[in-house]
């Protein structure tokens, strides 16, 4: 009897152990699934502050239009010595896709051409056309680096080049790979061209390439370049370019010590000179006031952009140096504004001299009417994609200008639409999403253009 109550109790002992485990378990498993729930809460209010970033544009970052677009942002072209990176860039796009391509250097810079032949290379080629090099960018001024193509919750990637013009770049080259995808040939050749030097004045690209046989065999029937961003849905097209005047003006005056007040110092004459071209900047802007923001027709742009001079702060300076950047309005008289300018260096004083670093006096146009059979496919594309499209004056000078007074039709045409222009500015920027529907556009268009026939007379 004692023996089986020993056992009971042992049994009894055991159950309660193993009640005490199950216990246990069953609070750990509590435990944990209390701890998972907890994650997803956290998880859940994590995304709704940080949501635009992680669950919509993010996922943008493994698209390999958008990795090619960062990598290609990330050279920085403003220095000359990495053009050559840009190069290697483009081999590897050429390469990627099975393409033929050639590298000029007519005048010492590469220029890059990536060519997809067409069933009739008989017809002239369109020519889609960017530049791979872009302006300084003073790095204490932006939010982010300026060469990190980074991207922030709102989609937006920052860097230089975003806008100007390593996005259109980007954007014909994946067009152009969905194109080979689906198998579609088109009747034109396609010439990708990529210039090394847009930003300085194209002296060492397009302005000689236009000249050579290398040019002269690609039979070109058209070109499209880099446009302008606008504020809202709609898309713009330049049909000319402004004329730049860019010039170096060195003005010499009375020297000595910084005790002295002689008549006629340098900075008395600068001072003179300033205020001259400001008044004849003032009288362009009251005209700038009474169009609409896209308008840039019916007056001439006038800055002085870089100032130099002096040795040290007790030395009265003999020579002063000024910068200035003109862009005459499209009407505007060649012999008048070379009187203009000449009045501006009698007011410094005679010994004045002026040095033209760029002096463009024809800028042709492209028409932007029915007898252009280019404008009117690339209008009627867009209108069909219900995209509104309005022809204007380009306010700057891109590669075009070359190409459109050797008689080719050319448009400046980008899809940065609902987009803030910073052409040259801090926080260059492009949303992810406007860029890739810009390579749907551009799909359609390049298809459009690259089929077009000839009108047959």
């Amino acid at each position: 009897m004692l023996f089986k109550n020993k056992r009971k109790s042992l049994a009894e002992s055991n159950a309660a152990i193993i009640n005490l485990w199950i216990l246990v378990r069953a609070d750990r498993l509590m435990t944990m699934l209390k701890f998972l729930i907890l994650l997803c809460v956290l998880f859940t209010i994590h995304d709704s502050f940080a949501g635009p970033l992680r669950n919509k544009y993010s996922l943008y970052l493994e698209i390999g239009a958008v990795k090619r677009f960062r990598e290609y942002i990330r050279i920085d072209t403003s220095q000359e010595e990495n053009i050559k990176h840009a190069v290697d860039f483009w081999v590897r796009q050429a390469n990627e896709l099975g393409l033929p391509y050639a590298v000029y250097a007519p005048a010492g810079k590469p220029i890059f051409v990536i060519t997809v032949e067409g069933s009739d290379p008989s017809l002239p080629s369109i020519m889609l056309n960017s530049h791979m090099d872009v302006v300084k960018a003073d790095e204490s001024e932006w939010t982010y680096p300026p060469f990190a193509a980074y991207m922030d919750s709102n989609g937006d990637i920052f860097g230089r080049g975003t806008q100007d013009t390593k996005d259109v770049g980007i954007q014909y080259m994946e067009a152009i790979r969905r194109l080979r995808k689906n198998n579609i040939t088109l009747a034109r050749t396609l010439h990708v061209t990529i210039m090394p030097d847009e930003e300085t004045g194209g002296k060492n690209g397009m302005k000689t390439f236009v000249k050579t046989k290398a040019f002269e065999s690609l039979n070109v029937g058209f070109a499209l370049d880099e446009g302008l961003s606008s504020m809202d849905s709609s898309l713009f097209a330049t049909y000319v370019d402004r004329r730049p005047w860019q010039m170096e003006f060195t003005i010499y005056g009375e020297g000595g010590h910084g005790l002295a007040m002689p008549d006629g110092s340098a900075m008395e004459k600068a001072q003179n000179f300033i205020n001259t071209v400001m008044e004849y900047r003032e009288t362009q802007k009251q005209i700038m006031k009474t169009k609409n923001s896209s308008d840039y027709t019916g007056y001439s742009s006038v800055n002085i952009n870089m100032l130099e001079g002096g040795l040290a702060v007790n030395i009265i300076p003999s020579k002063m140096k000024m910068a200035v950047d003109m862009r005459l309005a499209t009407d505007a008289n060649v012999d008048e504004m070379q009187s203009l300018v000449d009045s501006w260096v009698q007011i410094a004083g005679n010994n004045t001299e002026i040095y033209y670093k760029r002096q463009e006096k024809v800028s042709e146009a492209t028409a932007v009417d029915d007898s252009n059979p280019y404008w009117v496919t690339l209008k009627s594309t867009l209108n069909d994609m219900g995209i509104k499209v309005k022809p204007i004056v380009c306010p700057a000078t891109s590669d075009m200008i070359s190409l459109r007074n050797r008689g080719i039709p050319a448009l400046g045409f980008t899809t940065k639409a609902n987009t803030i222009g910073r052409l040259h500015a801090k926080d260059e920027y492009q949303n992810v999403e406007t860029f890739m529907k810009g390579i749907d556009v551009y799909t359609q268009v390049i298809k459009n253009l690259g089929n077009l026939q000839p009108v047959k007379s």
